[in-house]
């Protein structure tokens, strides 16, 4: 199961630019892993922007799916998984 959160979250990223932590129901989650990685190019019809889309384990056990935005410059909390 999952649940779509998609919203804004502050995340810090490793040299990489990949995400190392980031914020979410007051408490600070630390990026274990980042299992996957892919691009979605959003709907140039309606000016939807491409994004860059990690699925990452955290060290707390967590499932989450953050996404970001290159030419907005921020991150999407977008799912987390039960």
């Amino acid at each position: 199961m999952s649940r779509i959160i998609n919203r804004p979250v502050d995340v810090t990223t490793g040299p990489d630019g990949r995400p190392a932590a980031f914020r979410f129901a007051g408490g600070r989650e630390r990026v274990r892993e980042v299992l996957d990685a892919w691009v979605e190019t959003g709907r140039w019809w309606e000016q939807e922007p491409d994004l860059v889309a990690y699925r990452v384990a955290t060290d707390s056990g967590g499932l989450f799916e953050l996404n970001f935005i290159p030419r907005e410059q921020r991150w999407l909390l977008y799912k987390a998984y039960d």
